[in-house]
């Protein structure tokens, strides 16, 4: 906690010190004679660098922070070169993660059909990660996006699809469709 306080306190400090170097440095670089709004613009190049800069910094930290935790679960090893790898343990526990896996975009082989399917779907706000796996699967598979949540394509729709979707609990959403008269889906024969 203390620590933590510390990183705080000099890191607000340190902006406010950038501040001024930025500030300072664009005054140069805008040059003699040059409009407040040239000066502006100068400052605020400056400072979004900074600020990109700053983000790209605590991404990495982010990262460091989480490859630090997998190695103290002993999911990660470094040798002696520096290189990271998986241990047996992250061996094991990919495999687990693997098999228990449900929607994902390279457990589905595209199979074309001579008839078109429509897939329609309305999930619950609660079911967000869900949707965003159907939506992924279902462009591996080949369907076309014609609203947010109706799919169109000549595909066999898979019976382990329908396993995953019954697995996640989300089957009772969706609606799977086969077109035997086209209408205005002339498009799609």
């Amino acid at each position: 906690m203390k620590g933590d306080k510390i990183y705080k306190i000099l890191d607000f400090l340190e902006d406010k010190t950038m501040d001024m170097v930025d500030f300072a440095s664009s005054f140069l670089a805008a040059g003699y004679g040059a409009s407040m709004g040239k000066r502006d613009y100068e400052f605020k190049k400056r400072n979004r660098n900074r600020e990109n800069y700053k983000i790209d910094r605590q991404e990495k930290r982010r990262l460091e922070k989480y490859i630090y935790e997998l190695k103290v679960d002993g999911l990660l090893r470094e040798d002696s070169a520096g290189k990271i790898n998986l241990s047996p343990k992250g061996k094991k526990k990919i495999k687990h993660l693997r098999k228990n896996r449900v929607l994902g975009k390279d457990l589905y082989q595209k199979e074309t059909s001579s008839k078109v399917t429509i897939i329609s779907y309305d999930l619950p706000v609660s079911f967000n990660r869900e949707r965003d796996m159907l939506r992924t699967v279902l462009k591996v598979l080949g369907f076309h996006m014609i609203h947010k949540s109706v799919w169109v394509g000549k595909v066999k729709v898979p019976k382990s699809f329908l396993a995953g979707l019954q697995k996640l609990k989300i089957l009772r959403y969706v609606e799977i469709l086969e077109v035997t008269k086209h209408g205005s889906l002339k498009q799609y024969r």
